[in-house]
């Protein structure tokens, strides 16, 4: 595939996941140098065409910023010969597919944002200030904290083993009281995120509603350092639990990009997805938001175990200890059975072939899972790509005859934003469910 882009020091790039481009300047060449050797992450692999060096996008999906330049890679089934389609509906699909696999509450009205010459990633925070600031207008998370001090009168706790420390201060009360206040963890959190963001944002909308959250949050105290570990440990109660969207993307945030306000260089940073941990995150979570139109009814009443979680199996012992952990993507479990196991892989198939292109490898760890679960069905997903315009659907019967390994496609070649096609690959999905079934 020819090279996109050409030398230049403004102007985005658009690229689809293995295409390339000979487009960055030396400069930006020596950032992703750096970053790459900083995070450990080849996001753009150098490649050698026709005595040139070009730079290869891979498995990774979303943006990439080197200085002014932004390059944007999208998901490679989306690519077609109506290039500016292509893109568009591959940035639109992006964003659902994070919606899916991290619960952001992303709806279309939001989408819009897409039209309005924003890349995705600024659609994002576009999408985390909007929603953050009406939640804020109606009133931030209140909740009863702790505080540490030391007063002249005696109020909740009385600390003594710390008062008997302070001789000098014996007019003084050493306590512990709990006070109702919106300087909490959760708001602490949105705090850091929003001045992460300030430093990223390139859109004058979204610095302008950063600045006003800036604003407002003056009474929360900036933590130096928060984690996602630190976001994914907040328990939401009733009280607050429209929250949610808007902490999982500020987990999202802090995962990906690891915002760090005391950095002072913020000419390169990614915020990138393993397409292979998309595919298998938003079809896990479109399987379970729409799981009653979904499943048929022989599985209404499973549990749906993402990664196998308490679903622990091992393929063998040594030393008393077992080794080889089994991890399906989605375990269906019904009592103690499993009567149907999923793997997705996020590669090609090829139907005239007589393996249809499946992967020995992957095979026999289907054959570990089937045997292992003593299950009589798995089921391999793949997503359908534009160069076959029917569905897979091949069933490989085991020789043992233990069960039935099955391989299908799932048609995601269209805007996964409408309530239309929403509906279409619940329907798709329910035959695939009930052909296995039967």
């Amino acid at each position: 595939m020819p090279p996109l882009g050409s030398p230049s020091t403004t102007g985005n790039i658009t690229l689809f996941e293995y295409e390339d481009t000979d487009g960055l300047t030396e400069r930006e060449i020596k950032l992703l140098s750096r970053f790459s050797k900083i995070h450990g992450i080849e996001i753009l692999r150098p490649i050698l065409r026709q005595g040139k060096t070009s730079f290869q996008a891979r498995q990774y999906v979303g943006i990439l910023r080197l200085g002014r330049r932004t390059l944007q890679i999208l998901p490679k089934v989306y690519r077609s010969q109506d290039r500016e389609l292509g893109e568009q509906e591959a940035a639109r699909n992006l964003l659902m597919m994070l919606d899916y696999a991290g619960h952001l509450g992303i709806r279309e009205t939001h989408l819009a944002e897409l039209n309005k010459s924003k890349d995705w990633f600024e659609v994002l925070i576009h999408f985390f200030a909007l929603n953050l600031k009406r939640q804020w207008i109606k009133g931030p998370s209140r909740s009863y904290e702790p505080i540490d001090a030391s007063l002249s009168v005696l109020k909740g706790k009385w600390r003594f083993s710390a008062q008997i420390r302070r001789p000098e201060q014996k007019h003084q009360f050493a306590v512990t009281y709990d006070e109702f206040t919106q300087d909490n963890l959760l708001n602490r959190v949105f705090r850091y995120v929003v001045e992460g963001l300030l430093q990223l944002t390139r859109d004058h909308q979204n610095h302008q509603m950063l600045s006003e959250l800036r604003y407002w949050m003056d009474g929360i105290l900036l933590l130096p350092v928060v984690t996602s570990q630190m976001a994914q440990n907040i328990c939401l109660t009733r009280m607050n639990q429209q929250y949610e969207p808007l902490l999982n993307l500020a987990r999202l945030f802090l995962d990906r990009i690891g915002l760090e306000l005391s950095a002072s260089d913020q000419t390169a940073f990614a915020f990138v997805f393993d397409m292979n941990q998309l595919f298998e995150g938003f079809l896990t979570g479109f399987i379970q938001r729409h799981r009653r139109d979904v499943l048929p009814t022989s599985l209404q009443d499973c549990q749906i175990l993402p990664q196998g979680r308490q679903a622990v199996l091992y393929l063998a012992q040594t030393q008393g200890r077992p080794v080889f952990r089994l991890k399906p993507d989605l375990v269906f479990r019904q009592n103690h059975a499993y009567p149907l196991l999923i793997d997705f892989k996020y590669k090609e198939l090829k139907p005239a072939n007589h393996k249809v292109g499946i992967i020995e490898a992957d095979f026999y760890q289907m054959y570990a899972y089937l045997n292992r679960f003593n299950c009589p069905q798995v089921t391999l997903m793949y997503p359908q790509t534009s160069n076959f315009t029917k569905p897979i659907r091949f069933r490989f019967s085991l020789e043992s005859g233990l069960g039935n390994i099955t391989a299908v496609t799932v048609n995601l070649l269209k805007d996964l934003s409408t309530k239309q096609t929403k509906q279409d690959l619940i329907t798709e999905l329910n035959q695939i469910f009930e052909d296995t079934d039967g």
